[in-house]
């Protein structure tokens, strides 16, 4: 389970809430079970894109992999080619079960986005890695 009570929540979709965990640094955590298609990708790049762009900020964004059942093609495309790094500094794949970072290992192996993108262990080496990534604010 995901301790999101510390974090302000900004956005849900039909697959997963939005979350800003500190300045700098967005989390997705989808719900538990989830699928990942074309159209619930395209929501999440939306979500997140309409939060950094209505503050003029960059952030780090931390996917929690480890509730996701399935990802489709047609999402991992969107993945590839929608994120803008103007304001998507990297994602930060969190994948503490083995089917959690085998679906960040295809991800990242078969169609890797347009910024910088990590899969990690734990939260604790993924929020690490997105703040050096996305530098001083």
């Amino acid at each position: 389970m995901i301790d999101t009570s510390a974090w302000t929540q900004f956005g849900r979709s039909d697959n997963a809430e939005f979350f800003e965990v500190e300045p700098g640094i967005l989390a997705v955590v989808p719900f538990d079970g989830c699928d990942d298609n074309e159209e619930t990708a395209r929501a999440s790049i939306r979500i997140q894109l309409e939060y950094l762009r209505a503050r003029q900020k960059r952030a780090g964004i931390l996917v929690f992999m480890d509730h996701i059942l399935s990802q489709s093609a047609a999402a991992r495309e969107v993945y590839k080619t929608e994120p803008d790094p103007a304001f998507q500094a990297c994602f930060a794949l969190v994948g503490g079960t083995t089917f959690g970072r085998a679906v960040g290992s295809f991800f990242i192996g078969i169609h890797p986005p347009r910024v910088p993108t990590r899969l990690f262990a734990t939260l604790s080496e993924a929020l690490a890695w997105a703040r050096l990534t996305v530098g001083p604010s």
